[in-house]
């Protein structure tokens, strides 16, 4: 993969001045100035979470081409694949670690899983992850990435229902979770994550069991419910096995920085405990996203956050999604979707809003007839909404079967990706029905996806 070019200078302060407040960039076109908050962050292990876009690879290129990761501190670079992204998605985020290789930082692609172990006496499914390479999954190649919704479909399978814009559990569990469960064992400075699971060959789970788990919990959902949507997750492997780093990164090497004590062989976070710097692909122009980041970063009941140092260099040097797409049009390789963010994210993101999903469902209909290469055909994945449709049917909640009251201002029984507060559905988006638009476009927010 050629390496890129024009990319932004960037060099850190010496010293911090006082009085910078929050904006830590002078916002000189030559020689930017990169400035921590804390003298300590220097020193911390730095972390980008890298999303597989645009402005994502440039602040990726604008820290490794400036020498600002350093694999000696235990910096690494994380893409976190919900299963649920476009083929060129995919084919971006592989020629950016390919180009990023010749840097030498460690550069990891995860994915969220389910494993079972014991306890309180039954056995159950617990939230793990995995390593994956960075080609397609196939017989061939077992350690490949998914892509046809499986991991997106295992969180939903384990969890029992849909996030909502109200409660992003896809965002919480493919994102965050993996990523501090990864931090958890990078952290250690160890050469593997360790293997997870009972050592028997098929599932221990009783289903049974499982629901009278469900019951005496509060759970209300009939047990036909309980067990169609929970068949998925049982049906995935219940074991990770031992990986280690140097099968998937080829620039890992042992960190230096190692803690001085770990606990039960993980990371600990919070009060005393580890930290990290995070490094994250926002712009200048996304002021709300970017504000809300940094209000989450300061606040002491952000529990998926603690110990994490947020930075966003190219909101701070006031970069936008012009500058961002003139950068990757002198590029040899770019992103192979449209400029305005249309196909970016998960393909059909319920937080895309109206207007973008119609956009999205007239762009992929002619795609998914076909077979991309390397990937195989398109027709029954997540840039189908004939797969997101099913996903909802199948997990959303009924509240006429569960035997359900509502409180009379919900319009419909069911609750799927677009909540109780109206009809909308991917099988009404499927249907292209008049108006829609027009009745739905101020009720369904745009993406405004902050992780």
């Amino acid at each position: 993969m050629s390496p890129v070019s024009g990319i932004p200078r960037l060099r850190v302060a010496e010293r911090g001045r006082r009085g910078s407040g929050a904006r830590r960039v002078e916002t000189r076109r030559k020689g930017q100035v990169f400035r921590y908050r804390a003298k300590s962050h220097r020193d911390l292990p730095h972390v980008v979470k890298f999303s597989g876009g645009r402005s994502s690879g440039l602040l990726l290129f604008t820290l490794l081409d400036n020498r600002f990761l350093d694999p000696a501190r235990g910096d690494v670079i994380i893409f976190n694949n919900t299963s649920a992204e476009h083929p060129d998605t995919y084919r971006f985020a592989s020629n950016c670690k390919s180009a990023a290789d010749r840097y030498g930082v460690p550069f990891f692609w995860t994915e969220f899983q389910t494993y079972e172990d014991a306890r309180n006496g039954e056995w159950t499914r617990l939230p793990a992850y995995r390593l994956v390479n960075e080609e397609p999954r196939t017989e061939a190649n077992p350690d490949g990435f998914h892509w046809r919704g499986e991991v997106f479909e295992e969180l939903l399978s384990w969890s029992g229902y849909v996030p909502n814009q109200f409660g992003r559990i896809c965002t919480k569990k493919l994102k965050l979770l993996v990523t501090r469960l990864f931090l958890d064992d990078w952290l250690t400075s160890k050469a593997t994550i360790p293997r997870l699971g009972h050592y028997g060959e098929d599932s221990r789970i009783d289903p049974e069991v499982m629901y009278r788990r469900h019951r005496r919990n509060g759970g209300s959902v009939p047990e036909d419910i309980f067990r169609k949507k929970r068949s998925f997750c049982l049906s995935r492997p219940h074991t990770r096995p031992e990986q280690r780093y140097e099968d998937y990164s080829a620039a890992w090497t042992p960190s230096s920085n190692q803690p001085e004590e770990d606990i039960g062989g993980e990371a600990s976070f919070g009060a005393r405990g580890d930290e990290y710097v995070a490094l994250v692909g926002l712009r200048g122009d996304e002021q709300p996203r970017v504000q809300r980041v940094e209000s989450r970063s300061r606040s002491p009941h952000a529990e998926d956050y603690k110990g994490e140092h947020v930075y966003m260099p190219l909101a701070d040097m006031g970069v936008t999604r012009d500058d961002v797409n003139a950068f990757w049009g002198k590029q040899e390789w770019d992103l192979a979707l449209p400029n305005e963010g249309s196909l970016s994210n998960c393909v059909f993101c319920f937080l895309k809003g109206v207007s973008n999903l119609r956009t999205v469902l007239i762009q992929m209909e002619p795609q998914k007839t076909g077979s991309v290469s390397g990937f195989g055909p398109l027709a029954g994945t997540p840039c189908d909404v004939e797969w997101w449709q099913r996903i909802e049917t199948t997990y959303g909640r009924d509240l006429h079967a569960e035997h359900r009251t509502t409180n009379g201002k919900s319009p419909t029984d069911f609750i799927g990706f677009f909540g109780a507060s109206n009809d909308f559905s991917y099988k009404r988006l499927a249907e292209n029905r008049d108006g829609d638009a027009e009745r739905y476009g101020d009720t369904l927010l745009p993406c405004d996806c902050t992780e």
